[in-house]
């Protein structure tokens, strides 16, 4: 006889008594943030001479519209949001009211949602956990409402340069691939967030209300450093990429780009001008129509996130792109549980996704708007140019910059195609431009500096 399926309620309910019955201690949800960020880590309120980041709080207003709350060093503000509904903390420090990656100032903890949570599901991540197969030991737990947050708090907290928060990125995106699989999810697509994404307070509602709270449940006493987490990556050459090295610096100083790359360095230091590709307007177009295709429930929001940076990069009006991203909420909507109220698709979650319309998202690669929306992109496609056309393109630039970059025996050096490739892609990384031109990581690596 077939096990009758339970209600969103009632499972939560099964879940938090799984929790009592196997003696998981619950954390309070001041004590929880306190662990997360010690004492000394945000802004004293009303202290002008001592400089540091805030917390930072998230929720929606009675308009419907997200709004930025402080947190200052004695987290007095969090007991404020118990039982409210549509709030978020982010593990990182932000100076300023705004939550660009340009104003991150220090991560405090990697978290990582799991979605598809049965009782088997949950059962099998807090085993694999515990036997220290398959996924690293979490700090906390947190029973969402419909999921999991594992928090993996870091031992110290890690500088939020642009250098770090990209590696750190890369990071949970491995580390997600491990966590989210068949046996810790019912769900196939996987859902991927980044370092400086904020998840439902501990101690507010769930998205079933006040009677739902969020709960935090202690795991083990573990702080981490970034290299013991790296070391869950496995050893495989298709996982490379993931293991990335905190220690390595990706940026060229100032004055060496100076005398580098000259044209670029006036264009785009001294001008002040982007330095993307010129990408046609067919794009922009194209992905519309991969969200009506292929658009998933979980999905939606980072669908038009990737609408709005396709317009960024294909110089689409900002009136444009609101027009078209309210015209899919329907569609979008479509894919919501009936029978949940919560998991309908509105016109304020779309124009909440379109903050993707910003300058700094222009560098965001296929491979990245891919993952976050889970459609998947031609891997032949280079800003809408085939491959060939692409490199034709930097092997033009070469002849201009070095018009005897072709070495004895006619053909290009490893070493002047990489300088090729870095002059046609000022902001290209190393793993694109091993794909590109074929190259190993050790070849590219030996002549990127160069």
């Amino acid at each position: 006889m077939a096990t009758k399926k339970l209600t969103e309620k009632q499972l939560y309910k099964a879940k938090v008594e799984w929790f009592q019955e196997n003696e998981y201690e619950e954390v309070e949800p001041l004590d929880f943030y306190r662990e997360i960020f010690p004492v000394g880590s945000f802004q004293e309120q009303g202290n002008t001479e001592r400089k540091a980041g805030n917390g930072m709080l998230i929720y929606k207003n009675e308009e419907g519209h997200h709004w930025h709350q402080l947190i200052f060093d004695d987290l007095a503000e969090i007991p404020n949001w118990y039982g409210k509904e549509d709030v978020y903390i982010r593990s990182a420090s932000f100076i300023g009211k705004n939550t660009k990656n340009e104003n991150a100032s220090m991560i405090h903890a990697l978290v990582f949602d799991l979605d598809g949570q049965e009782i088997k599901e949950l059962r099998m991540v807090m085993q694999f956990m515990r036997k220290g197969t398959n996924i690293p030991k979490a700090t906390f737990v947190v029973l969402s409402g419909h999921g999991l947050h594992l928090y993996y708090v870091l031992e110290k907290p890690i500088r939020a340069t642009m250098n770090n928060i990209r590696k750190l990125n890369k990071l949970k995106e491995g580390m997600t691939k491990l966590i989210w699989n068949r046996y810790t999810s019912n769900i196939e697509k996987i859902q991927f967030q980044y370092c400086l994404q904020g998840f439902r307070m501990v101690g507010s509602a769930s998205k079933m209300g006040k009677r739902y709270p969020v709960r935090a449940y202690r795991f083990s006493d573990e702080h981490y450093t970034i290299e013991e987490l790296v070391s869950w990556i496995p050893k495989l050459k298709e996982w490379d990429e993931y293991r990335i090295d905190m220690t390595e610096r990706d940026t060229v100083p100032k004055d060496t780009a100076k005398k580098l790359w000259p044209e670029w360095y006036e264009y785009r230091i001294n001008q002040g001008k982007s330095s993307k590709w010129s990408v046609k307007r067919d794009l922009y177009d194209w992905w519309k129509g991969k969200i009506i295709e292929n658009a998933t429930y979980g999905h939606r929001y980072f669908c038009l996130m990737c609408l709005a940076i396709f317009a960024i990069k294909c110089d689409v009006p900002e009136e444009e792109l609101k027009r078209d991203a309210l015209a899919l909420v329907p569609i979008l909507d479509k894919l919501s549980d009936d029978a949940d109220p919560k998991s309908r698709f509105t016109e304020e979650d779309a124009l909440c996704a379109l903050h993707g319309y910003r300058d700094n998202f222009k560098t965001w690669g296929r491979d990245k708007l891919a993952l976050v929306s889970a459609i998947p992109m031609p891997a032949n496609k280079r800003n809408y140019r085939t491959r060939v056309e692409h490199l034709k393109g930097a092997r033009a630039l070469q002849e201009i910059y070095n018009p005897n970059w072709r070495n004895t025996e006619g053909r290009p050096s490893k070493e002047e195609q990489v300088k090729a490739w870095r002059l046609a892609n000022p902001n290209g990384k190393k793993i694109e431009c091993e794909r590109e031109l074929g190259l190993s990581r050790h070849t590219v690596l030996k002549w990127w500096d160069n």
